[in-house]
């Protein structure tokens, strides 16, 4: 028995000085992998190693070992010996059928909650800058002057992306350049309008042809600092806060989206539809119209959806005549006890009903 121990020991020790002599590109590469993904398997991270390392390792079998020795994971007397611990992961018991399980890639929803110190909201949807109405846009931002806000939420759709949509181009629109510039513009005037005010920059359905123009277009150039808006629109600078598209704000007890999240048309009252959709309290814009529904529910709890009007022309090129469009916008107060109350505004000829 003390023969086989000592066998046992001797070839561990000689495994261990085999891969402690010859850590050179292989021990580099198992030790990047182990930092970059902490939690995954380590069999699965061999498989990604040797699948994505041509040529450096012989087999799938000596990135695992390697990765093994470099992960603490090879016994006792391997990481006692080693040198490196950087990288040691905690010892495991004994690995189940499932604990091995390839990590996914699937998406869950985003949310973004917004500190409790927020009270008063602007919430400003569908400017599509540079086909804003301006009268509507400056009713909507002195509103939230004289109401003193400390948060005006930017809800979606603030800049149109004319030029990236899948749609004919009608070549007389301002450029992308132009459209850009005017974007700073707003950001740059809510800063100056709400110095002390938290602004955030929601992505709605036209910021995101950005991205999918790069798909596209340049792959190659996705994740770049250029061609991301916090950088093309001064956001940072400007202390304004980015919001994904189909991230989800979390404002006490009431949801917002910008409402290109749900697929559909909105029917006949969006506000409702909304609400079967969310099945909780939520509003969005989006649509551009205006519409409100409220419902109770067993234990008497008043739920409610809303969608707000746009701040954009009413009449595009593209829906001349014949469409339900309104400029409007919110202005929501958060309560004790994820209460709320919201005020869904209407706009005509620049005032506001």
């Amino acid at each position: 028995m003390g023969d086989w121990i000592s066998l046992r020991i001797f070839v561990s020790y000689s495994i261990t000085l085999n891969i402690m002599s010859t850590e050179t590109i292989k021990g580099k590469i198992c030790k990047d992998y182990l930092k970059r993904y902490p939690k995954m398997p380590i069999k699965t991270l061999a498989s990604l190693i040797y699948s994505e390392n041509d040529g450096q390792f012989n087999d799938l079998k000596q990135a695992y070992d390697v990765l093994r020795y470099y992960s603490g994971t090879a016994g006792k007397n391997n990481r006692a010996m080693a040198g490196d611990k950087t990288v040691f992961r905690p010892v495991q018991k004994a690995v189940g059928p499932l604990d091995d399980m390839p990590r996914s890639f699937g998406m869950g929803p985003e949310f973004y909650d917004l500190p409790l110190c927020t009270k008063e909201i602007l919430l400003l949807s569908d400017i599509h800058m540079p086909y804003h109405d301006e009268d509507a846009l400056r009713a909507a931002i002195m509103k939230g002057v004289s109401d003193n806000v400390d948060c005006v939420i930017l809800n979606g759709d603030s800049l149109d992306f004319h030029w990236l949509s899948s749609f004919d181009k009608d070549p007389s629109k301002p450029k992308m350049r132009e459209e850009l510039e005017q974007g700073k513009w707003l950001i740059k005037a809510l800063r100056e309008t709400f110095p002390k005010a938290q602004i955030y920059f929601k992505i709605g359905n036209h910021e995101a042809r950005l991205e999918k123009w790069l798909r596209h277009k340049a792959p190659e150039w996705i994740g770049t600092d250029e061609f991301e808006l916090k950088m093309l629109l001064h956001l940072t600078e400007h202390k304004i806060h980015l919001i994904k598209s189909n991230t989800i704000i979390r404002a006490g007890g009431l949801y917002i989206i910008h409402g290109h999240e749900y697929k559909g048309a909105g029917t006949v009252n969006p506000a409702r539809n909304l609400y079967l959709k969310a099945k909780s309290s939520a509003i969005c814009g989006h649509f551009h119209r205006k519409s409100e529904f409220l419902t109770k529910d067993i234990g008497e709890q008043i739920h409610g959806a809303w969608t707000t009007g746009c701040l954009c022309e009413l009449n595009p090129e593209y829906m001349p005549k014949g469409n339900d469009w309104v400029h409007g916008f919110a202005r929501i107060s958060l309560k004790e006890k994820n209460r709320f109350t919201v005020k869904n505004y209407t706009i005509i000829d620049g005032e506001i009903y």
